[in-house]
């Protein structure tokens, strides 16, 4: 099943269910904001063959400009997306909802900027070093059996991890 109810932290085995998901998404996108975006790329835990990830589909969008921003807010809130106040410079954040349970996050940024490298870069050094995937598995077990009901100290536990695998990817 797709979701999990804001600020709880459930992880689920991977499905490739995922992958079909998100290219269906990314259909709908790239249909309804072709004009402004540049790139669509599935990223997060569920874009990563057998990691184990809260079953919330993650998916960066690049622009060329925030020029667009406005018009962007207005077509993602038509296909059911409402945007979350985050505190990233660079970064918008939307999200959408199915029975009160996040399904899909959309991470709006500058295509080929800091942010975008790092979550491609991230992404693909899990994907290409198994290693470091079990390494991730065995601290989002660990963090999710620590923080259950709250998301936020989850995600900046991971941050050291995160940060760690940036630095390695790097200098490959």
């Amino acid at each position: 099943m797709l979701g999990v109810e804001r600020g709880l932290v459930k992880l689920e085995p991977y499905n490739d269910k995922w992958s079909k998901l998100f290219d269906k998404e990314r259909e709908l996108l790239s249909s309804q904001l072709k004009d402004l975006i540049v790139e669509i790329e599935h990223v997060g835990s569920t874009s990563i063959e057998g990691l184990f990830a809260k079953p919330i589909i993650d998916i960066a969008i690049g622009i060329s400009s925030f020029d667009v921003i406005t018009e962007l807010k207005e077509k993602t809130k038509q296909l059911g997306y409402i945007e979350v106040p985050v505190s990233i410079d660079g970064k918008h954040v939307f999200a959408r909802y199915k029975e009160k349970k996040i399904t899909h996050f959309l991470h709006v940024m500058m295509y080929n900027h800091n942010l975008w490298v790092d979550q491609i870069s991230f992404r693909n050094y899990l994907r290409s070093t198994p290693d470091a995937k079990i390494e991730y598995i065995k601290l989002k077990e660990e963090l999710a059996n620590k923080y259950p009901n709250d998301v936020i100290s989850y995600t900046k536990e991971k941050k050291k991890f995160v940060d760690n695998i940036l630095k390695r990817s790097k200098k490959s």
